[in-house]
């Protein structure tokens, strides 16, 4: 490498002697890095995907369960109190269950 002054060194001149050595030294370590997590992430792909499903699965359980016994609540709402309003019976004391 050439000897520059720092005053009289131009754009061109800072990337060729500056630049661009500490660029390459980063893009290789950058790409061993990748190199890196895509093999561990071609070993262990299936468990992160089985992993999510059974969090999503835990979670979502639940919420699915009580939507359904609500649903199936107001689905048999009417015919759990089907003889109450048919066979009322007003014509006893205030305050004492009907007939």
């Amino acid at each position: 490498m050439r000897k520059v002054s720092l005053t009289r060194m131009t754009l061109r001149t800072f990337k060729r002697t500056i630049w661009y050595p500490i660029s390459v030294s980063i893009e290789r370590r950058l790409r061993k890095i990748r190199i890196v997590v895509d093999r561990t992430y071609r070993k262990i792909w299936k468990y992160i995907l089985a992993t999510f499903v059974i969090c999503w699965i835990s979670i979502t359980f639940p919420l699915f369960k009580k939507d359904y016994d609500l649903l199936s609540n107001y689905a048999h709402f009417e015919t759990l109190s089907k003889g109450i309003y048919s066979t009322w019976n007003s014509d006893g004391m205030p305050g004492t269950d009907p007939k």
